[in-house]
């Protein structure tokens, strides 16, 4: 796809409720996808999805649907057109994108923008990034938008966020090219307080070694920019000869 102006260019914002994690194991429950150019949503798409397998109560509890809900709706494959029609030509956006694509594998070979990352680049000072914290965090985000953790609902969310993103992108003065804006949201971000877990809000100098090198063991399981400052903080210790001491957690 050719480059263009960040103004020119055609976001197409997706996302999906699944069965679970685990792409090899759980399905898409609820797909949606919103297009947005100049600032504008031009075209919208969702739908229910049967999983062909039971949701378990753990996913219900996150997005409220259940076997009822989706029983007799499309298969995945069935939309998988239609999502992949909207998103020709745009560049394929979604909060922690990565999670979507590993159920949308048709995308995956697209330009993409994940406004998680973004949003970690053009506003380091907010203790987190998750997509409903932003709905609240950033002016200029309507809040009147509906339930969280429906596909919908968060992908019209999600698209409200990326138009303060692009605006704090240009303000921090970077490139009017969506290469460069991809390049840049892609790029590491330092993580310099810990997010989740016993020591959440913790700074990574102030945590105990082990606890890190936890974290950094299960690095499938986290996101990049946390294990690679965990294993920057690790590595920095090690250089020092001066480890905190702590225990692993149970």
């Amino acid at each position: 796809m050719r480059d263009f102006s960040v103004d020119e260019a055609t976001f197409a914002v997706v996302d999906v409720e699944t069965t679970g994690v685990n792409p090899a194991l759980d399905r898409v429950v609820e797909v949606a996808c919103v297009v947005v150019r100049g600032g504008r949503e031009t075209q919208c798409f969702s739908s229910l999805v049967d999983p062909d397998r039971p949701i378990p109560p753990r996913a219900s509890a996150i997005h409220h649907l259940t076997d009822r809900d989706v029983a007799g709706q499309p298969r995945l494959e069935e939309v998988a057109p239609i999502v992949e029609a909207l998103c020709a030509g745009a560049v394929v956006t979604g909060h922690n994108l990565s999670f979507d694509l590993r159920f949308l594998t048709m995308l995956q070979f697209r330009s993409s923008l994940c406004t998680l990352r973004l949003a970690r680049h053009c506003f380091p000072e907010l203790d987190g990034h998750a997509n409903q914290l932003l709905r609240y965090a950033l002016e200029g985000v309507p809040r009147g938008y509906g339930n969280a953790h429906r596909a919908l609902d968060d992908a019209r969310v999600t698209a409200s966020v990326l138009q303060v993103l692009l605006r704090r992108y240009r303000e921090l003065g970077g490139k009017d090219s969506v290469e460069a804006l991809v390049s840049h949201a892609s790029s590491r971000v330092a993580v310099g307080v810990l997010p989740f877990g016993e020591h959440r809000g913790k700074p990574l100098d102030q945590i105990p070694a082990a606890y890190l090198e936890w974290v950094h063991g299960r690095s499938k399981s986290f996101d990049r920019d946390i294990t690679e400052s965990v294993s920057s903080e690790l590595e920095r210790r090690a250089t020092i000869r001066n480890p905190l001491q702590g225990s692993v957690p149970a």
